[in-house]
């Protein structure tokens, strides 16, 4: 369970009190591909999203199948998690690199 501190560090906003289990959550994530190339999306049921990429069922890893899940962080609306994500996908990208290495 990510408490309302585990939020903010995960770079969250405040949740009122609230836990994770009692609010919808979005997830951000990144996968390794078989080519060893990143790949950043997000999600509701992170379960199903992964199974979706090793199933063929997403086009842009399709190809560069089986992946595998390397980073996820929990944001609380669809706003912050598409901020999130287009971030790492752009200006973000060396952070990622550099704390996936770290």
């Amino acid at each position: 369970m990510v408490d309302c501190a585990g939020l903010a560090r995960l770079g969250g906003s405040a949740c009122g009190g609230k836990t994770a289990l009692k609010m919808k959550r979005y997830i951000v994530y990144v996968l390794r591909c078989v080519d060893n190339k990143l790949y950043v999306g997000s999600t509701r049921d992170i379960k199903s999203r992964i199974q979706a990429h090793n199933n063929g069922k997403v086009k842009t890893t399709k190809s560069r199948r089986p992946v595998k899940l390397i980073y996820i962080e929990e944001v609380y609306t669809y706003t912050e998690a598409r901020k999130r994500e287009l971030y790492l996908k752009g200006v973000g990208r060396e952070w990622l690199k550099k704390k996936l290495e770290g």
